[in-house]
């Protein structure tokens, strides 16, 4: 209810956004002293966590599950994929070598997504907790590509192909893109990914060229034995 509303801004902090929520816990940001820094909170502003790793200039986290955060810090000269468990501490630098940028999306404590700039091409990406571990799951043809969620191995985004955005759909490689993109819409995105062992279900959104609006999407397949 609009009642419930607990107002989580860390004091002498100038804004704030939370960007993602697991179990009690919030993820998101602080701006102090106008610098956004990688925040997270367990209910209560006082419970308040600056994750802002050392030296980076700013950060920002993206996503949270159980006790994993993702996101990204301000390092060297550009963004660096990142995740954290808990503390400014614990950041862990998911940034591929071969990119100039990179920021993780989403996390499932197993696996982050998200994409690395490589060449001067945004290319969907995937890490499985180190820089080491980086996929690049780019598709054959496309001009640029994003992975904004993960779950279960499975990844949901977009790529661009044609000069358009289609929603996309990945199992952990490249070759297993799958374009999603209704028939009838001239763009869709893919924002989000689950399953309840059932089917797989992946939410997002796209503009119709028959309704000419943006509409809420949704997809499913059953999950293989």
């Amino acid at each position: 209810s609009a009642a419930s509303w607990v107002d989580l801004n860390p004091a002498g902090a100038s804004g704030s956004v939370a960007r993602g929520m697991s179990g009690s816990q919030q993820a998101g940001y602080a701006s102090v002293g106008g610098v956004p820094r990688a925040s997270l909170w367990s209910g209560t502003a006082a419970s308040w966590v600056d994750l802002n790793p050392t030296g980076a200039a700013w950060s920002e986290a993206l996503a949270i599950s159980g006790s994993q955060q993702a996101g990204y810090a301000q390092l060297s000269g550009g963004a660096r994929a990142g995740l954290w468990s808990g503390t400014a501490a614990s950041w862990v630098d998911l940034h591929p070598t071969v990119a100039s940028w990179s920021i993780a999306y989403a996390t499932d404590q197993v696996q982050q997504a998200g994409f690395a700039r490589v060449g001067g091409v945004t290319r969907a990406s995937l890490w499985s907790g180190t820089a080491a571990t980086y996929i690049d799951l780019h598709p054959t043809g496309a001009t640029a590509s994003e992975a904004y969620a993960a779950s279960g191995g499975q990844q949901a985004g977009y790529a661009v192909v044609g000069g358009v955005p289609h929603a996309s759909f990945w199992s952990g490689t490249a070759a297993s893109w799958v374009d999603l993109n209704p028939a009838g819409f001239n763009f869709s995105v893919a924002r989000s990914i689950t399953t309840d062992g059932i089917n797989t279900y992946i939410a997002g959104y796209g503009y119709s060229s028959v309704t000419n609006r943006y509409e809420a999407l949704l997809w499913s397949q059953p999950v293989p034995e």
